[in-house]
């Protein structure tokens, strides 16, 4: 009888026992003096032996030299012919559910067998890719709440441009505005970027530059122009026009001006078709964009600004702000709050397969 102090590889010359020479093991747990429960191993004389059985060796570990032990047993037989699955060190509750903590663990431990899993799941990529629009839904919202992470966003882009800041969002998103804005599918028109020059050394080859430029997608395509500034436009002017009217902000209203302007102009000098063109400059059959009166969208200021001072909602404001809204043909105006709300909706409350796939 004897109780393992240390294990260690054996370098003697050791055959294997014959098959016949086999013993039988029994098992069972004791405990020590000190309290720590050991692991008893016997064995009994072979199956040829005369007598009855009795116990021939037997030994005693405890749980350091029992780890030890079974990393032995994994290393020299693997973990597949064992039977072992592999590790993820995570302990499920009794109501099979796991802590984030916990899951993460997991997946540092063994990155491999959660991209493995990922891989073989049909669904993996509408997960991944609708936990990646949460995650960029989140950041929407403190960009637009939060000064000083839009200030550190800020320090990333050029000149610290607020509207830069914004346009690298979209570009990165342009899912948002794909199923956001309007009650078609819109794709980008570029696959490189939503930001296009759309006259002079523009999109039909031949400069005035639109912050998102998509068109509809059917079978029959429009243009879709869109112009961006930033959530801290203001949308109407900081005193009364008359009593109970205000009147548009000159950023608005300069902003309007700019995307009416710019599709005036693209209209004028491209036409009433775009022909779209292959990488060589070859005619693509049958791919046509219309400019029929295209439609556009401004998005710009948010609608807390139409709060009074007590933080209600100054009715005077609203009404001055939806009827220019309203009558205007071109563009649509959208406040980022409003934008940010339909993106929420979206990825809540709309079953994960029927989210069109737009550019991620």
């Amino acid at each position: 009888m004897a109780r393992i102090r240390d294990l260690s590889p054996n370098t003697q010359r050791i055959k294997a026992h014959e098959p016949k020479k086999s013993v039988v093991c029994e098992h069972q747990t004791v405990t020590d003096a000190d309290g720590a429960t050991l692991l008893h191993l016997t064995t009994f004389g072979s199956k040829d032996r005369v007598s009855h059985p009795k116990s021939s060796q037997s030994l005693q570990l405890d749980a350091k030299i029992a780890a030890g032990l079974t990393q032995v047993f994994r290393d020299t037989f693997g973990d597949d012919e064992l039977g072992i699955p592999p590790s993820m060190d995570v302990v499920f509750p009794s109501d099979i559910t796991v802590d984030l903590h916990s899951l993460t663990a997991a997946y540092n431990k063994n990155p491999e067998l959660f991209r493995e899993l990922i891989g073989n799941d049909e669904a993996a990529d509408d997960v991944v890719a609708m936990a990646r629009r949460r995650n960029q839904v989140a950041r929407f919202k403190r960009l637009l709440e939060d000064d000083e992470y839009f200030a550190e966003e800020a320090k990333e882009v050029p000149k610290e441009s607020p509207e830069a800041v914004w346009q690298r969002f979209f570009e990165e998103n342009p899912w948002i505005f794909g199923v956001s804005l309007s009650g078609q599918l819109l794709t980008k028109w570029s696959d490189e970027k939503l930001e296009q020059v759309v006259v002079g050394s523009s999109i039909s080859g031949v400069g005035k530059r639109a912050d998102a430029l998509m068109r509809t997608s059917g079978r029959i395509k429009s243009m879709v122009f869109a112009e961006i500034k930033t959530h801290r436009t203001p949308l109407l002017k900081d005193k009364p026009y008359r009593s109970g009217c205000w009147a548009p902000s000159a950023e608005l209203s300069g902003a309007v001006a700019q995307v009416q302007g710019t599709i005036h102009r693209t209209v004028d000098k491209i036409g009433r078709r775009l022909q779209q063109q292959a990488s060589d400059g070859s005619d693509i059959p049958g791919d046509y964009t219309y400019l029929l009166r295209p439609r556009s969208y401004l998005i710009a200021g948010n609608l807390n600004g139409l709060h009074g001072e007590a933080g209600g909602v100054h009715e005077d404001k609203f009404k001055s702000f939806e009827l220019f809204r309203r009558h205007l043909t071109e563009p649509e105006v959208l406040t980022f709050d409003e934008l940010l709300a339909r993106a929420e909706w979206i990825v809540e409350s709309t079953p994960i397969d029927l989210i069109p796939e737009v550019d991620q």
